[in-house]
């Protein structure tokens, strides 16, 4: 592979002018100042194909287009010595990147594995802007770009957002410039109907910590040490299959469905009956914001009741308890923290939401998913495919518990995280089952919850420092 050298994409905005991070960057910020060197962990990583027949200078001048358009991509970042959290936006400048010539038929491995290398790198907000980008080519031609995203630029939509765009500029394309910014969200959630329905998300917030469990999981410190944290995935086409016919039965989404496993088969393992976790809010209410290049995303306080009934029951006060949730999770994070330090005071300092739930599958259903004749003996074949496998350990996380979905069409695919001075690693994989089995075990019909905790697993007390489990 040969370096062929540095380029500079030149960019000419609107305007320079600086002002307070919206809601959505200041959530963001926080786990990013918390990660500190290791805030890698939240860059997005992405290829793009190159159509053929581009030149590297077409390319140069899409990139140049999208970063002109779009203020989120040449900011910076920086905290001010009285505690205010500003976004700089520059009008003009240069983003560096690099163009490298792989070996024919290798460009797309290539444009992976320095997507990889670029997003290994930690972010310095103050400095440099939050987007990093190669160009591979192929024997000398424009083939693939790699793309590297700070979360606190964009989060997953936004960047999905400017990959259809950079798509179509690409392809020669031009469309309506943006007419929304971070810095116009910012100003919106300051005063008027933004600020408002911020305070009611606050006192939501409040509200619900009131009724709910303030931790599922015993005190343990949080020292961090070398796999602490530790990631498993499970696919299974059969989860896929079963979320599938509940979701029609109960004439809701899969991710509903989903959701309310995750709530019953924590209850059930934690021996509560009522489940707060937090979920992913995307906040993109209305069209500006869905055209929004922003960190917009936010957490959602949920809660769901597994004590009586049948799983179908859970399901459906999923979804209201749901929706209740995501329409109060546009809110200002640092009148959220302190509505959740007077919980920690109330609850003599036990308060623990480290449960999540994220479903980033951007589709509600498999576009191929697996068929059977609905027979119990079916089921257990499509069971029996099922894999479960080590995605990654960390030392350090603030999560407890962290379920999230990703995108296939014929399989479902669910990965948990979880401190293992809490959930022991045998438990992570026990528990993704439980998961697959609570639906499966759905499917004949409505399933006594009861039935399900009677044979689901349960946590037990944590040995603290045993590194095998």
């Amino acid at each position: 592979m040969a370096h062929t050298g540095a380029r500079t994409v030149p960019f000419l905005g609107k305007r320079t002018a600086e002002g307070p991070m919206t809601w959505g960057q200041r959530a963001i910020w926080k786990s990013i100042r918390w990660l500190d060197d290791e805030a890698h962990y939240f860059n997005i990583r992405r290829t793009a194909t190159v159509p053929p027949g581009r030149t590297v200078d077409q390319v140069t001048a899409a990139l140049s287009t999208l970063l002109s358009r779009h203020e989120a991509l040449r900011t910076r970042f920086r905290e001010t010595t009285d505690g205010r959290w500003l976004q700089c936006v520059a009008a003009e400048g240069e983003l560096p990147f690099d163009v490298l010539d792989a070996p024919s038929g290798t460009a797309g491995q290539v444009a992976d594995d320095v997507a990889g290398e670029l997003a290994g790198r930690t972010f310095r907000h103050a400095e440099e802007f939050p987007f990093r980008c190669t160009l591979v080519l192929d024997d000398g031609r424009p083939a693939h770009l790699a793309l590297v995203f700070s979360h606190l630029g964009a989060d997953f939509w936004g960047v999905r957002e400017l990959e259809r765009e950079l798509g179509e500029l690409l392809l020669g394309d031009t469309a309506d410039e943006p007419d929304w910014q971070p810095l116009d969200q910012a100003a919106f959630e300051t005063d008027g109907p933004g600020a408002a329905r911020g305070a009611a998300a606050v006192t939501y917030w409040r509200k619900t910590l009131g009724r709910v469990p303030a931790t599922l999981f015993p005190s343990v410190g949080d020292e961090g040490r070398p796999e602490r944290f530790v990631r498993l995935g499970m696919d299974s086409p059969a989860t896929a299959l079963a979320a599938t016919v509940l979701a029609d039965r109960c004439q809701v989404s899969t991710g509903t469905v989903l959701l309310a496993a995750t709530a019953t088969v924590l209850g059930a393992y934690t021996g509560h009956t009522t489940v707060p976790l937090q979920l992913i809010a995307v906040n993109r209410h209305d069209e500006r914001s869905r055209r929004l290049v922003a960190a917009m995303a936010e957490n959602a306080l949920f809660s769901l009741d597994v004590g009586e009934g049948t799983f179908d029951r859970a399901v459906r006060s999923a979804f209201l308890s749901g929706m209740n949730a995501y329409r109060h999770a546009h809110y200002d994070p640092l009148a959220v923290d302190e509505v959740l330090d007077e919980a920690r005071v109330q609850s003599a300092g036990t308060l623990n939401l480290g449960q999540f739930f994220n479903d980033k599958r951007m589709h509600d259903r498999w576009e191929r998913p697996p068929v059977t004749d609905g027979s119990a003996h079916a089921l257990a074949a499509l069971a029996a495919k099922t894999r479960i496998s080590h995605i990654g350990s960390w030392e350090r996380q603030d999560a407890t518990f962290f379920l999230h979905t990703k995108y296939a069409a014929d399989t479902c695919l669910l990965y948990l995280m979880a401190d293992t001075d809490l959930i022991p690693r045998r438990d992570v994989e026990r528990l993704l089952l439980a998961f697959e089995s609570l639906l499966v075990g759905s499917v004949p019909g409505p399933l006594a919850l009861s039935a399900f905790r009677a044979s689901a697993p349960r946590t037990t007390e944590p040995i603290s420092g045993d590194h095998q489990r």
